[in-house]
């Protein structure tokens, strides 16, 4: 039988080496090491490794000394802490200071372990083959692209998914913040529960913090039972705080504390309630000058900060709107049950071609808007013009010729670029690169309201 990839079992306990070794010799080709020095003597023999499982309290030199030379000289290869004695560390600070890819106790199930290893043997593989990585990316987790950025989001989740890292997630609304926190989760050892989803950007202060926190029947008006809250409901999960820079100052505070000291404390009354909670937000404003400007607790910005992944809009990766655009398609017939529809090729250019302010969202909604509402097989020129608010005039049919189609795509930027401008042609035509008098011209030509 085929092995699935190589991994060095490193602990001082021949006891523990026999019995690891046992449990992952059928699926796996396995070397053991003793200490930390011998370790490095054997990913300096085998360069194959795939992953490396690394004890933490060893005699001569512990797991994290041992750790640091490993990333000198094999930095891509995923490190999973397996220890029953962390010393003087918190998970928290091996997560941030070591950056492995796993830490399980010795005490946890070895069904974790057998998960953990699997997960980093695919990691490391899939990190040598970028093709792999976006294919696994879209399988599992919906996430479509095959941008710089978006393959750079991929090894994120990956590398920092199964960690305990809070992560601030960061990009315009739309983008698809929610979806990079579910890939986390799905990636976390915490992924066998449910993940917890608040958006804060409700308005009430009081109705925000019963939704976190909970609350006891008669503790404010229409509190007509008790109500267990997100934080608590979380606990051994994951919390997605979305929109997290919407929250009042009073919130802000209570959600520190819970950070904090890992306790929350329902509205209407005293009692204090122990959670495990990892913690993933997510905001379109800028949490820095939202610091700046008193708006947003400082303490609570560098509590959640931890790990900053970012999103970009979809015009900034553009290259990716083609294969989104069959992906919404194919999800939105087979969901809808219809026959698999086909834009024309200059209804795909038009799609390409335009801005999306409101990001991928948007396109999702459009394609789906087009699909449910166009009784023929194709979606034209027309149908897509009309649809994104464009005069059907101006338009080009379907036996218009590539020139024709070229100068709407022209029209069609120079309205985007004046309405970002404010009607300002100077400052339209430094964005386009075009001299202000030629876009003058243009603009007359095209004839566009300015």
């Amino acid at each position: 039988m085929s092995k699935s990839g190589q991994i060095l079992i490193v602990d001082d306990d021949r006891m523990v080496l026999e019995a690891m070794l046992e449990s992952f010799t059928d699926d796996y080709a396995v070397l053991t090491a003793l200490s930390g020095q011998e370790a490095l003597e054997r990913i300096k023999e085998h360069p194959e490794i795939d992953t490396i499982i690394l004890d933490i309290r060893m005699a001569r030199m512990d797991g994290l000394k041992a750790a640091n030379l490993i990333k000198d000289i094999a930095p891509e290869i995923p490190i999973i802490f397996h220890t029953g004695f962390a010393g003087n560390y918190s998970e928290e600070d091996i997560d941030r200071d070591y950056h492995p890819f796993d830490f399980i106790g010795k005490n946890e199930p070895p069904s974790r372990l057998r998960r953990a290893v699997k997960n980093a043997v695919q990691y490391h593989r899939l990190g040598n083959t970028g093709s792999d990585l976006i294919d696994a990316a879209r399988e599992r987790y919906g996430m479509v692209g095959k941008s710089r950025d978006m393959r750079q989001i991929y090894q994120r989740i990956e590398q920092i998914g199964p960690t305990t890292s809070k992560v601030m997630i960061l990009g315009p609304t739309g983008s698809g913040k929610e979806l990079v926190a579910r890939a986390l989760h799905a990636r976390s050892r915490r992924a066998d529960r449910e993940m917890m989803v608040v958006n804060c950007s409700q308005k009430d202060p009081t109705m925000v913090e019963s939704e976190l926190f909970g609350h006891t029947e008669g503790s404010f008006t229409g509190a007509v039972a008790n109500r267990v809250g997100y934080f608590e409901a979380a606990d051994g999960s994951t919390l997605f705080l979305d929109e997290i820079g919407e929250l009042d100052p009073a919130t802000q505070a209570k959600i520190l504390r819970a950070i904090e000291y890992g306790e929350v404390t329902p509205v209407g009354t005293c009692v204090k309630r122990s959670v495990d909670v990892r913690v993933i937000c997510a905001t379109h404003l800028d949490l820095e000058e939202q610091v700046r400007s008193g708006a947003f607790r400082m303490d609570l910005y560098y509590r959640l900060k931890g790990v900053t992944i970012r999103l970009p809009a979809l015009r900034e990766r553009r290259e990716d709107i083609p294969e989104l655009l069959d992906y919404f398609i194919e999800r939105t017939c087979r969901i809808n049950g219809v026959g698999l529809k086909v834009f024309e090729p200059s209804a795909r250019a038009l799609l390409v071609e335009f801005d999306w302010p409101g990001n991928v969202r948007q396109l999702s909604d459009t394609v789906e808007s087009l699909i449910q509402l166009s009784p023929g097989y194709y979606i034209t020129y027309h149908d897509v013009a009309n649809h994104l608010g464009y005069e059907s005039s101006a338009a080009p049919n379907g036996n218009s010729g590539l020139a024709e189609q070229v100068w709407e795509f022209k029209r069609m930027k120079i309205v985007q670029a004046l309405d970002r401008a404010r009607g300002n042609v100077i400052a339209a035509g430094e964005e386009l690169k075009i001299d202000p008098a030629n876009l003058r011209k243009m603009i007359k030509r095209l004839n566009i309201e300015s």
